[in-house]
């Protein structure tokens, strides 16, 4: 899950045989520099087969270019994410199967041109569908991630998954990959992501494990302590008092205290105070306060997320929550952190059903779409509404209509439609990192 920014409730949010390279934990933050692929070996024309196989046949055509050309594995690393635990674990004449592309993705995800933050968005994805898709197999990559951050991450969402299964074994092992989850945070040399990923198992850890949620708190707060730069150091303060407050009240306003901005600062309070609220029998009056509180949102004021994500789904909560999220177009980039989008969306699942949880969700997953074509595009199919359904398929037409035009494609989606050879054809005479995007776009429809 995305240890860049993500704010409480937190859905980390956000998994065979592989070379020594992914396997080895111990080689975790060491970067590899990719020998060059010989791209004139790229196909002239589209793999037949089913459409399980034709996508991972796109899906090792982008790779290829990414293995070559630098500047592009940014672009391969993010566009692959969502795809590759939908991909098919058998190979199909020369084209390699889901373990073998997942090996070669992750190679390219810790290569110097990919920026960090970059790579646990992806990782992100990758373990956020995997998890709800195909938990063996991401139980399976888990602990193949050489990013120890990333690695944590991946972790709680397994065991989010489990937790969610129900079974008689089901928090036992939500339980050990909590605790998983911790050990690899504690494996990060860096100390700003060793901080945010210790906050983020410490706040699991208050939503599972009451044995271990002391000794988790008190670990994140000497790690985030030490963080030197006072911005940073605000910002997983306020993470961690809304964490602490679910464990004891006063621990949490005694965290919040020591936060420099003033505005984070009073972020912290309502939390604690929310949770207090959380804690307590809802009564006529604190029904009302509750409504004062979502009523007091602005307009596209995110700041305000994390406060409201701690009041209980009622239909005003609902309704403020979607009215501060950012404005939704097909060309725009919303200010808004994919952690941000995995808990909204594990929110709003909680809300009983009617129009405000449809129109939440609807928002959600249109926003996903910017971010993640593919995974918003699956968010959208599990929508209960009708409606909201259409609205996301025709967002996610409008997104692939924008971005084909970025791409310089022309008319690369009208061609798939009908003839996905004369498709590929055409992204192949893209530049560079625009035949990497439009061969994993092209991936991703194939698959449907």
């Amino acid at each position: 899950m995305n240890l860049v920014f993500k704010p409480f409730p937190l859905a980390f949010t956000a998994w065979c045989a592989v070379s020594p390279f992914v396997a080895s934990p111990a080689r975790a933050q060491e970067r590899t520099p990719l020998p060059p692929a010989r791209v004139s070996n790229l196909a002239d024309t589209l793999s037949t087969g089913a459409p399980i196989f034709q996508a991972a046949f796109l899906t090792d055509q982008a790779f290829q270019i990414a293995a070559a050309s630098p500047n592009a594995r940014a672009v391969a690393v993010r566009g692959a994410a969502a795809l590759l635990p939908r991909l098919s674990p058998d190979s199909f004449n020369a084209t390699p199967g889901r373990d073998a592309l997942t090996e070669r993705w992750l190679r390219l995800s810790m290569s110097p041109s990919v920026p960090r933050a970059t790579r646990l968005d992806a990782l992100s994805a990758l373990f956020d569908v995997a998890a709800k898709i195909d938990l063996p197999w991401a139980r399976k990559w888990a602990p193949r991630v050489p990013d120890a951050a990333a690695r944590a991450g991946a972790y709680l969402d397994i065991s989010r998954a489990y937790e969610a299964k129900i079974t008689p074994t089901s928090w036992n092992s939500a339980d050990y990959y909590a605790a998983l989850a911790q050990r690899a945070a504690r494996k990060e040399k860096n100390q700003v992501p060793r901080a945010r990923a210790l906050t983020f198992v410490a706040y699991r850890m208050t939503e599972l494990s009451p044995a271990r949620q002391e000794l988790a708190l008190r670990e994140a707060s000497l790690a985030v302590h030490a963080v030197k730069t006072t911005r940073l150091r605000d910002n997983l303060l306020t993470e961690l008092a809304g964490a602490a407050g679910r464990y004891d009240l006063a621990f949490g306003r005694r965290i919040a205290s020591e936060i420099s901005d003033e505005g984070l600062k009073n972020l912290a309070g309502a939390r604690v105070n929310l949770t207090e609220v959380s804690q307590t029998t809802l009564t006529t009056r604190s029904k009302e306060r509750i409504t004062a509180l979502a009523a007091a949102a602005a307009p596209f004021d995110a700041r305000a997320l994390p406060v409201l994500l701690q009041l209980p789904t009622q239909p005003e909560v609902l309704k403020a929550i979607s009215e501060t999220l950012p404005q939704i177009a097909p060309n725009r980039r919303p200010a808004i952190e994919v952690s941000q989008l995995e808990t909204l969306w594990n929110y709003s699942k909680t809300a009983p059903q009617g129009a405000y949880r449809d129109q939440l969700q609807s928002r959600v997953a249109r926003l996903m779409v910017l971010k993640d074509l593919w995974r918003g595009r699956s968010w959208g199919k599990e929508l209960g509404w009708q409606g909201g359904r259409i609205q996301v398929g025709a967002f996610l037409n409008q997104v692939l209509l924008a971005r084909r035009s970025n791409l310089g494609a022309g008319e690369l989606q009208d061609a798939a439609k009908t003839d996905a050879s004369s498709a590929y054809e055409q992204a192949l005479a893209l530049p560079t990192n625009a035949r990497v995007e439009a061969l994993l776009l092209l991936a991703g429809q194939v698959l449907g």
